[in-house]
């Protein structure tokens, strides 16, 4: 196995690719009349999450991205294969979070919130990253997702709220040449779990949850520096499915943890009392 598959985990079971029980056509999630909202949805994992949604019945995805040809082709691509789901795009960057309340305004109600824009950097020792580049990824992966977050949960409807953040490995492990980043995610996972405590699913309607998305290689991997034979790399269907089981009800005891998108279900639902039992659990924090 690789080097982060041979890390530490609560499960036993690390999966590389989708497996059945996590289909989209099986979920408990039922998306006929809901919305969901995606940030970078029309290209690698996010375009993932949204094919997903669309094949557990999702009836309107909005894709929030930068560029307007890759939306265009994931409207036609999901449409074309579900009719019975209605995509628009919307070209702007979470960055700009006057124009991120405006559209998250004129697209209510949404149903579910998909964190999975984000910015990177390339390969660089922690004394030669650019300012700019530490200020581009505190900027876009806490300060927007935050302000997101928070305008979503204001809304009045509807009465269930989910926010599923595609999180990173790099929270909470080092990775090499990408400390502007790693330190981002963590710096976001912190206050997602912070967001979390002040929130019940049950009393408030409201879900919270981080997840790694899995060794992929997307078009962002690449352009930081990575190769296609640098790394083991999963099945990009792997994120989307599991999103997709992480939206529904079974995984409600998640709320507020950070999960890695190959642990096993099964083995993550029997964990349920231990979890609910133990407040540090699945979180981002110091092990005594």
């Amino acid at each position: 196995m690789g080097v982060v598959q041979d890390l530490p985990r609560p499960v036993k079971t690390y999966h590389t690719e989708t497996y059945d029980r996590i289909s989209p056509s099986k979920a408990q999630f039922k998306g006929k009349g809901k919305t969901v909202l995606i940030t970078g949805g029309a290209t690698g994992i996010g375009f993932s999450i949204a094919k997903s949604f669309a094949e557990a019945g999702i009836s309107r995805i909005i894709i929030i991205s930068r560029s307007p040809g890759p939306q265009a082709e994931a409207k036609e691509t999901i449409e074309k294969d579900f009719p019975n789901t209605k995509v628009e795009g919307i070209q702007a960057s979470i960055a700009d979070r006057t124009r991120m309340t405006e559209v998250l305004s004129s697209v209510a109600p949404i149903d579910v919130l998909v964190l999975s824009a984000v910015a990177s950097h390339k390969f660089a020792k922690s004394v030669d990253i650019p300012t700019t580049d530490f200020d581009e990824s505190f900027t876009v992966n806490i300060l927007a997702c935050y302000d997101l977050v928070r305008t979503y949960l204001r809304q009045p409807a509807p009465n269930s709220k989910t926010v599923i953040n595609i999180s990173s490995a790099a929270a909470h492990i080092t990775l090499p040449g990408q400390v502007a980043y790693g330190a981002s995610k963590a710096g976001f996972l912190g206050i997602m779990s912070a967001m979390a405590n002040e929130y019940s699913p049950q009393k408030d309607g409201v879900r919270l949850m981080s997840m790694h998305p899995g060794i992929i290689l997307t078009d962002l991997a690449s352009a930081v520096g990575y190769g296609e034979g640098d790394l083991e790399w999963e099945d990009e269907k792997l994120p989307g499915h599991f999103a997709i089981w992480l939206t529904g009800n079974e995984a409600e005891f998640l709320h507020g943890r950070f999960v890695w998108a190959q642990w096993d279900v099964d083995e993550l639902v029997q964990l349920k009392k231990k979890v609910e039992e133990d407040q540090g659990l699945l979180k981002l924090g110091l092990i005594m």
